[in-house]
């Protein structure tokens, strides 16, 4: 059971009025760091990323800006969805930080698409080594300079892609698969040198007998995955399932040819299954797909949400007598004891659990008062901290620099400079590592979450006026499982929402046993830091959940407020 600490309840609704929240202190200007290599030989060689790193740490101490967050890649493609500059994007949404640092624009970007989406989201790009800021208020001059770049940079790319792909087409076009080997393969040295498809003795019967199998049509595509799968056969030691057989009998590479490019290449390699073989499976898999289409007629609330509790299938909903609805056990696993449940039963169980998520106004406000309050110490001391330590990176700057004029002048000799300006330098490494942990240590986005916080109470009320599709959606980002047996819902909230339903539930429970006793009524709630590490942890749970609840509450205040903003 989490800490808790008392705290007395606010006696009216007071509103918290926005300099509360603005004298929580003005942080720190923050910048998100980006360093990349272009390939993995320069990774390997160990200079590349830390000498970025270094460079773009300590522009952001001479700057006064502070490093939440540092993202790296180390690949060539050229594509935007680069994983570590995918995550930069995500983050620079997600958060109020409008800056980048970064080396120089061949780092950052290498095609049209992603500085677009840099200049979509209205940041300022430091190209530290360039000497250049470019940002939403740069002069047309410089944006049109830096477009030049940008596109300098992309015909290198396309330049570079199109040899590659001019190569691998060559390769299609004299049969030799151009990639790497599918299962059943394996690559190996050609007699021309280049990189040609050999069977692989271990995984080769086995595509074969899953051709075969199927050919028979003794077989489904399940039931022949049951049977590979009851008789320990793998593939590259995966278990065979369905999705990867459907996949292995449609490729066209197991009897000769392949795909590539759009069109179609009589390969050299050889095949694993004939012609006549493959042929007859795909008329096979095109008469199952025919027969396994079908339409959806109702849209049921709770579909796929509930489970029984007797014997664990699922509850689905029936339409009787073009009205009712109705939910019962599937019975997959044979007859079930659970009887039929009318919808609303279920309705008015579920409203019940939300219900529990509910904060009265008063305590949101509570609350946000005295993380506010907890902002503005916290931001203090970490300041002081963070003083400190630029206090000790100038001492040992000062002390490099008056060691260089020592030896300059020749009161000391080369080698000792070296020595004590490398050990100098490691100190000077360890302290923008302290830097930059205490500037991460920022506090979770409290005024954010408690507005997310708020949003969930709203969806939460408004649930039984929503449409089953929206409770549907609702439910979908709160519960993680719902379990009904003989007229008992029993739920598992994902775990953000399961602490709140817990600590609202313990605070009506105080509430019960103290009222009737003149005293002031009191509420029970975590503790602050234990308030601040869950939404340190769990903040992308519900921004995630907000996106969810965001539309149905926004419909339905528009609906009972016509021209009020929500």
């Amino acid at each position: 059971m989490p800490a808790r600490t008392l705290a007395t309840r606010p006696s009216s609704k007071t509103s918290i009025s926005r300099s509360a929240k603005s004298c929580a202190g003005q942080p720190q200007s923050q910048a998100v760091l980006y360093a990349r290599v272009s390939s993995k030989d320069q990774e390997r060689e160990g200079f590349s990323i830390p000498a970025q790193q270094r460079l773009l740490r300590e522009y952001a101490l001479e700057k006064g800006l502070a490093i939440p967050q540092e993202f790296l890649d180390v690949e060539t493609a050229k594509q935007s969805g680069r994983a570590g500059f995918a995550e930069m994007v995500a983050y620079l949404k997600k958060h109020a930080c409008r800056t980048i640092l970064v080396e120089k624009i061949d780092r950052l970007y290498r095609n049209l698409k992603d500085w677009s989406t840099l200049d979509e989201l209205g940041v300022a790009i430091h190209f530290v080594k360039e000497n250049v800021i470019i940002g939403p208020d740069s002069r047309s001059s410089e944006q049109f300079v830096h477009g030049i770049k940008v596109l300098m940079a992309r015909n290198y790319s396309l330049n570079l892609g199109e040899e590659t792909k001019k190569g691998m087409l060559e390769k299609a076009r004299s049969g030799i698969y151009p990639s790497c080997a599918r299962v059943g393969y394996r690559n190996a040295d050609g007699a021309c040198g280049k990189r040609i498809l050999v069977p692989d003795p271990e995984n080769a019967p086995v595509i074969t007998d899953l051709f075969h199998d199927f050919e028979s049509a003794k077989y489904s595509i399940k039931r022949l995955a049951a049977r590979f799968q009851l008789e320990g056969r793998t593939l590259r030691g995966r278990r065979i399932n369905g999705s990867l057989i459907h996949q292995i009998l449609r490729n066209r590479l197991y009897m000769g040819d392949f795909d590539w490019d759009g069109m179609t290449y009589q390969g050299t390699h050889e095949p694993l299954v004939s012609r006549a073989c493959w042929e007859r499976v795909q008329e096979l898999l095109d008469a199952r797909a025919e027969n396994k289409t079908r339409k959806v007629k109702h849209d049921f609330a709770f579909t796929g949400l509930v489970h029984c509790g007797h014997c664990g299938c699922h509850l689905v909903g029936e339409l009787k007598k073009g009205r009712y609805i109705y939910y019962h056990c599937t019975g997959n696993r044979g007859k079930c004891p659970e009887p039929y449940t009318r919808q609303e039963v279920l309705t008015t169980e579920f409203a019940g659990v939300l219900g529990d998520l509910v904060i009265p106004e008063p305590i949101l406000q509570w609350l946000a008062e005295a993380a506010l309050g907890s902002d503005r110490t916290e931001q203090a001391a970490r300041e002081e901290a963070i003083k400190q330590l630029r206090v000790r990176y100038d001492r040992v700057r000062a002390r490099i620099e008056t060691m260089y004029l020592d030896k300059l002048d020749g009161r000391i000799t080369p080698e000792f400079f070296d020595e004590r300006a490398a050990a100098c330098r490691r100190e000077q490494d360890a302290i923008l590592g302290k830097i930059q942990e205490a500037q991460k240590a920022t506090p979770a986005p409290v005024d954010q979450a408690i507005d997310t916080l708020q949003l969930t109470s709203q969806a939460c009320q408004l649930f039984m006026q929503q449409s089953a599709e929206e409770q549907r959606r609702l439910l979908r980002g709160l519960i993680k499982d719902a379990t009904w047996q003989d007229g008992i819902l029993r739920t598992a909230l994902f775990e953000p929402f399961e602490i709140l339903r817990h600590s609202n539930q313990e605070s009506y429970r105080k509430e019960k046993e103290i009222a009737g006793s003149g005293q002031d009524l009191e509420i029970w709630l975590p503790t602050l830091d234990t308030f601040r590490t869950f939404l340190s942890l769990h903040y992308d749970s519900f921004m995630k959940c907000s996106g969810v609840l965001i539309l149905p509450v926004q419909e339905v205040h528009r609906q009972a407020n016509p021209g009020v903003r929500p």
